[in-house]
């Protein structure tokens, strides 16, 4: 009996207070500013705020951004964890009261008794131009809620706000502080080096990695190209090495731990000129995977992983760019590749490509892409050195061939050269016009070049309009020529052959051939053997152009195809046997006889009307 008369004192009191947090004020007529407050806690834009300052009862934090990034700045300085910090900002930002108590229903005494007089926790958020505060309460035992005020004056109403607010603000240090070593955005970076001290077992190592008019170039300890994507995924291993322990803030000695004279430094400067430094020392004694680490101008001393310290510091000269014929192949113009019986010459006009020389042309534009694509992606096996007062020793001193390229690119330009030199034990001696290097290729790496332009030329011989065509003459060998005329409506005839019609499919299937005609593979210059001069086929294909284009098919090679030419071009090409076999296909037939006799009515007269 006892404990149902407890249960109904607690759900009256209960009831009366969720009656007087939520209905009370209401019957209070407000101002647009009060119904405002009632509803919204702060005006506040995150993206504003600047610092932040945090006391609770593991002390107060001072947090200040910088570079979009945030810090700590007591009760040490050290990087925060940005997300942990923005939480605090967006719940605040974010928070609406769920009830507004006016400062006349309550009074000291009631303000101790909800935790805000002192405050469990205060907060203050600054901006470019204005501060805000917030006091934190306890919780409100009925809901999940919590007592707070927007500042600390007497008239100061209380707000009810949900408990989130106040979860965010219970942080220690080591939940603020970031574990991650270095805080930037990659696109801000402009300099990374790493420095190793000398050892008993290898000298010292001093290496420097630049972004130079947009490209990264590693400066130390020699110059060179540097692999873009490789130094991407250098500085994303850079931003994900972590802290593993936090060993001391304020430490008196750090001989102790080899940051005296650091074993390494990693460094990483920005575009502002800031620099971010890590000082690596000994390993841990208890711990021989770990080793000590301090962030310059900090008094943070912790500990990360030992191997991916030395992964990070072998990282920076490991960048370098491996590639012997650096360019991009959508900005090239030109290639001239002479390697022994291999001769190409190629150059682009209005972005289409052509081959020079004896094979004057359109090119196939697939086959040069695919060339450009593979040159640009050559990369050096293993074996290479930085110089070679002396050339002779890799062939390079009279190169038995070279690949060139132009592009608009090239500093000071207008070329990039590959020289290649001799081969021996499977790998081939290489080096390019730009830099003294002495790169390799295994010896088979240059197999994919063709031997000729011939093989490079575009294999479509003619390129007509099939509808525009007006007639087709025919010869074969000595017989005599038959025209095929075509009629606006697309019916084929012929007039000098009796007693014969045309069948118009099959004319339009010879017409659409000839009109798109592609060569199976260029043979070259013409020659008697190819009996082009006696053609045993012989098309001329009339349309809106001044002159007809002709084609010439003659002596059947030894593979079962047939060479041809168009008139006009120096070059022969071979014509694939299918297509010879349409093209020599006749499209006329026999006039059917029920066509040949007459409807005409009989000339017998009508008899006579009675």
């Amino acid at each position: 009996m006892l404990r149902n008369r407890s249960t109904l004192v607690y759900l009256a009191l209960f009831l009366g207070l969720v009656c007087y947090l939520t209905f009370i004020d209401k019957k209070i007529p407000g101002t647009k500013e009060r119904e405002e407050a009632e509803t919204e806690l702060f005006k506040l834009n995150p993206d504003d705020v600047t610092g932040l300052e945090v006391s609770n009862v593991h002390g107060q934090f001072i947090f200040k951004k910088d570079n979009n990034h945030w810090e700590i700045r007591k009760p040490v300085d050290t990087p925060a964890d940005s997300p942990t910090v923005d939480s605090i900002v967006n719940q605040i930002a974010s928070a609406q009261p769920l009830a507004y108590i006016t400062a006349d229903k309550f009074n000291d005494s009631t303000l101790k008794e909800w935790g805000l007089m002192p405050p469990a926790e205060r907060v203050f958020i600054h901006t470019n131009d204005k501060q805000y505060e917030l006091l934190i309460g306890r919780k409100v035992a009925i809901n999940d809620s919590v007592y707070a005020r927007a500042s600390g004056r007497k008239n100061e109403p209380v707000r009810i706000l949900p408990s989130m607010v106040k979860d965010v603000l219970q942080k220690d240090l080591s939940d603020f502080r970031s574990r991650s070593v270095f805080d930037f955005d990659l696109d801000k970076v402009t300099k990374v080096a790493s420095r190793i001290a000398d050892t008993a077992t290898a000298p010292a190592q001093q290496n420097e990695l630049e972004l130079k008019d947009g490209k990264w170039t590693l400066e130390m300890p020699l110059v060179a190209r540097a692999s873009e994507p490789d130094v991407q995924g250098m500085l994303n291993n850079i931003l994900a090495l972590r802290v593993i322990d936090f060993v001391t803030d304020t430490p008196s000695n750090v001989s102790q731990y080899g940051l005296t004279s650091p074993v390494a430094t990693l460094s990483v400067t920005l575009k502002d000129g800031s620099e971010m430094v890590l000082q690596i020392g000994s390993a841990v004694p208890t711990k021989p995977n770990e080793v000590y680490a301090q962030r310059l101008k900090s008094n943070s001393v912790f500990t990360i992983a030992k191997a991916t310290a030395d992964a990070l510091l072998s990282a920076v000269p490991s960048v370098r760019d491996r590639h012997v014929l650096p360019f991009t192949p959508a900005q090239a113009t030109g290639l001239t590749i002479s390697i022994g019986s291999n001769n190409i010459q190629l150059h682009k006009e209005d972005n289409v490509w052509k081959t020079a020389g004896d094979a004057a042309g359109l090119a196939d534009m697939t086959k040069v892409n695919d060339i450009l694509a593979k040159l640009s992606q050559l990369e050096t096996t293993p074996l290479l050195k930085d110089s070679a007062p002396d050339l002779k020793p890799y062939g390079l001193d009279k190169p038995k061939g070279k690949i060139t390229v132009q592009s608009p690119e090239f500093k000071p330009g207008p070329s990039l050269t590959l020289f290649i030199g001799k081969t021996e034990n499977k790998v081939t001696y290489i080096r390019n016009s730009t830099e003294p290097f002495i790169y390799t290729l295994a010896d088979h790496s240059l197999d994919f070049l063709p031997a000729n332009n011939f093989s490079l030329r575009d294999t479509q011989v003619i390129n007509l309009r099939r509808e525009l065509v007006k007639s087709m003459t025919i010869t074969v060998g000595t017989t005599p020529s038959v025209t095929l005329t075509r009629s606006s409506g697309g019916t084929w005839s012929t007039a000098n052959v009796k007693e014969r019609m045309v069948d118009s499919t099959k004319a339009d299937t010879q017409a659409s051939l000839f009109c798109q005609l592609q060569a199976r593979s260029w043979l070259g210059p013409v020659q008697s053997s190819y009996g082009l001069s006696k053609p045993v086929l012989r098309i001329a294909v009339e349309t809106d152009k001044p002159a007809a284009t002709v084609l010439r098919i003659g002596a059947k090679l030894p593979d079962g195809n047939h060479a041809a030419q168009v008139e006009g071009d120096s070059l022969a090409f071979e014509l694939a046997e299918g297509d010879y076999d349409i093209l020599n296909a006749s499209s006329l037939e026999l006039i059917p006889s029920v066509l040949s006799a007459t409807n005409a009515p009989s000339a017998t007269p009508p008899p006579a009307k009675k």
